[in-house]
């Protein structure tokens, strides 16, 4: 299977997954009276449409360039993790609010036991979800699937402490303590609200550094090394580079500067040279797209 295709069909695996446990959570969260729960429900209706926009993102990206688009759609891809973060963080702050006015009207009454159960249960299908997503997101270097699969990783964990919640809740109101009992629940909702809120947070600001066309680090400096031990190995007095990452695809620009009275070689050998440097910044594969201009006029670098 091509791994577009792949891509695309685990990304609807997941879009299935996120409905069935989405109305899971709210109808359970209704039921039993548990805002928490609730949330955990309308959470995962934001993922699922965010999903949905990263199937669509990623069947455009398979088309590759065309007319209009001419560099190719990569550039949706951190867009779409830029609104997904942006969604997220917006339902998360609701939450924040929501829990914290619960808390300062006394809390509510809610069937912890049931509550215990219906999280326990969404917090083994989160964890098993985060295993199939994150061996494809690895094996496919997809920032789409990756980021679906930080989300139920994240699920994961927070169901796992709201039946940890509902647990010690069932066990203080059957002592007696009703007043502790009822605030568990908007307790809940605060604590899941600030400790998913930096998920989101980490995507905007890593997708916003893309957007940006901020030059990575790591991608910088190998280029730049690989540049000059190039430009040292066929002669060239200097050269430049410019990087850029947008979703899987790298933009990489280099330019090679020879001497103003070197004298003229064949189309060949200019051939060799960009694949010297192609191999040496690991960019022969189809995730790179690079650029070399060779100038004896410094200006034009």
């Amino acid at each position: 299977m091509q791994p577009v295709a792949r891509e695309r069909r685990v990304l609807t695996l997941s879009l299935a997954a996120t409905l069935l446990s989405a109305g899971g959570s709210i109808v359970a969260g209704l039921w039993i009276g548990s805002k928490s729960i609730l949330f955990d429900g309308m959470y995962e209706v934001v993922d699922a449409g965010m999903t949905a926009l990263a199937i669509v993102t990623a069947g455009l990206i398979a088309r590759g360039e065309d007319r209009r688009f001419q560099y190719g759609y990569w550039h949706l891809e951190p867009m779409l993790a830029f609104v997904n973060g942006i969604a997220l963080a917006l339902a998360c702050g609701y939450a924040l609010l929501d829990g914290a006015n619960g808390l300062l009207n006394g809390g509510r009454d809610v069937s912890f036991g049931s509550g215990a159960v219906v999280a326990l249960v969404s917090g083994l299908w989160s964890l098993a979800m985060w295993a199939i997503l994150r061996r494809v997101a690895r094996d496919l270097d997809s920032q789409l699937v990756a980021v679906d699969a930080r989300g139920w990783a994240t699920g994961a964990v927070l169901s796992g402490a709201l039946a940890a919640g509902f647990g010690v809740a069932g066990v203080l109101h059957r002592a007696g303590h009703g007043d502790w009992a009822r605030i568990v629940d908007p307790a809940a909702l605060v604590l899941v609200a600030l400790a998913l809120i930096p998920f989101p947070i980490a995507t905007i600001r890593r997708s916003g550094r893309e957007l940006l066309q901020i030059a990575p680090a790591d991608l910088d400096a190998r280029v730049r090394d690989a540049t000059r031990a190039v430009a040292a190995a066929h002669g060239f007095i200097d050269c430049r580079s410019h990087v850029a990452r947008i979703g899987r695809q790298q933009f990489v620009d280099v330019a090679l500067v020879a001497a103003p009275d070197a004298l003229p070689v064949a189309y060949e050998r200019l051939d060799a040279i960009r694949h010297d440097l192609a191999v040496a910044i690991g960019g022969d594969g189809p995730g790179t797209w690079l650029s070399v201009d060779f100038t004896a006029d410094p200006r034009w670098i």
